[in-house]
């Protein structure tokens, strides 16, 4: 089983996400949190030193990743993700 969930940014995606994937007993994966490490900046410096199609490869990348990787999880998606993807 695998959730997306998907939302303006701040509307509690990732709140919500450990929350549920904490009751279910299953991974959480934050996109914007996952990118953030793989990049070492934030997500406000990757945009400004390479771009919103930069982020957006990234943030298409890491996706294709998880869903690879892990047959069950819960996955909070970027504010952005679903208008790109």
């Amino acid at each position: 089983m695998r959730i997306f969930l998907i939302g303006f940014m701040g509307a509690g995606k990732t709140h919500w996400g450990k929350q549920v994937a904490n009751r279910m007993g299953l991974p959480f994966h934050d996109l914007d949190e996952l990118i953030v490490a793989q990049e070492g900046k934030s997500i406000a410096d990757i945009f400004t030193d390479h771009g919103e199609e930069y982020f957006r490869l990234a943030e298409k990348q890491m996706l294709e990743e998880l869903v690879e990787r892990e047959d069950s999880m819960i996955i909070s998606c970027g504010g952005g993700t679903p208008c790109f993807f």
